[in-house]
């Protein structure tokens, strides 16, 4: 969950930066590239003013060709002492640093320029004072920092953003894997005293209640590693689950499944049924001595929404205080991590039978 659209690559870049202090080659090009397009601009921009200002093709275009070049290297260097450094650019002292770099900057390359002025150019008369050319390449200097601290600050940013998406999907993993944890020992507790409470009297019975227990921790393990799966796969679990209900509640327990074939390719969370199917027999049969239905309804309703619907019969009881139902919440949970865009989960008494009804909008969100 995480909705902004950034440049995942650059932020790993100066995700990389930081971790490293700079010594990473792929930022170093990332910077180099950049460096390369913003003074391919002043150049440009330098070589129009020098035009205007000498009024001679040569003397812009030498001034250019020597001077430009070292502005180049002094800001070059300026980006190596900041790795090397491992400081941000976001900092006041950064940008403090940066406008004395420029104005520090600018008299020396107004030195430089009138070096080259002197030497190269036999000591071409300037139109303007020593104190404009200084503030000119002072500009310079200060158009290039400003464009540093920019792209440097908002490459920071997607970083920090990248950074925290990352965090939230790790949070979210962890408690996907806590929840599944959760269900796991719950369902096997229930299981297994289902299991004793048959060895004695029916010890046929209880053999083929563990041989599917088995199976079923199986289908479990097996799909650990995957937060969603086929609708079909939850579906003959389910069945599994209900059989070993069946067998241990023999004529008490009647149940029906009826599934929409064009809903088992869905791809739904992991053991999402199981809780819903599981609350219809505990409490189903907790309160009433007759027989109980269960029944499982699977319906697609369009290329987007499903609706799963289990009934039983009975009455629904009301939550004890501090006892809320394990495996509901565990599902309510799943299903707002899996489905950030919508679904439906309700629980309600209908004449004489208690319907949990699930409808599920889009995909789930791979977690």
């Amino acid at each position: 969950m995480v909705s902004d659209t950034v440049d995942a690559r650059a932020a790993e870049h100066i995700a990389s930066e930081n971790a490293t202090g700079g010594r990473h080659v792929p930022i170093l090009r990332t910077f180099w590239g950049a460096q390369c397009a913003v003074w391919s601009f002043l150049i440009l921009f330098g070589w129009t003013a020098r035009l205007i200002t000498f009024g001679d093709v040569f003397a812009a275009t030498a001034m250019t060709l020597i001077v430009d070049p070292i502005a180049f290297l002094m800001t070059g260097a300026v980006h190596v002492f900041f790795l090397s450094r491992r400081r941000r650019v976001t900092s006041i002292p950064i940008v403090v640093f940066l406008l004395c770099f420029s104005v520090v900057g600018g008299f020396l390359l107004h030195g430089i320029a009138d070096i080259v002025r002197r030497l190269v150019l036999d000591d071409m008369p300037l139109p303007l004072s020593p104190a404009m050319m200084t503030v000119f390449y002072t500009i310079l200097l200060i158009g290039w920092s400003l464009m540093y601290f920019w792209r440097t600050a908002l490459l920071e940013a997607r970083s920090e953003r990248l950074r925290a998406a990352e965090a939230q999907a790790e949070a979210v993993r962890l408690e996907m894997e806590r929840l599944h944890l959760q269900l796991a020992p719950h369902f096997l507790f229930n299981a297994l005293n289902s299991v004793a409470s048959e060895i004695h009297d029916r010890p046929d019975e209880a053999l083929e209640m563990v041989r599917r227990i088995a199976a079923y921790l199986r289908y479990c393990l097996d799909h650990a590693a995957h937060s969603r799966c086929p609708l079909a796969d939850e579906v003959e679990a389910m069945r599994a689950y209900l059989r070993i209900q069946e067998l241990r509640f023999e004529e008490r327990l009647r149940t029906t499944v009826t599934v929409d074939p064009e809903a088992l390719n869905v791809l739904v969370p992991h053991m999402i049924l199981q809780a819903l199917v599981e609350n219809a027999v505990k409490h189903g049969l907790r309160h009433q001595d007759d027989a109980i239905d269960i029944g499982v309804n699977v319906e697609r309703l369009d290329d987007r929404s499903i609706v799963i619907e289990v009934v039983n019969s009975g009455t629904l009881q009301p939550e004890r205080p501090g006892r809320p139902a394990i495996g509901l919440a565990n599902t309510r949970m799943r299903l707002h991590l899996h489905y950030p865009e919508g679904y439906e989960l309700t629980l309600k008494q209908e004449d004489d039978r208690v319907v949990a009804r699930l409808m599920l909008r889009g995909s789930a969100c791979r977690v």
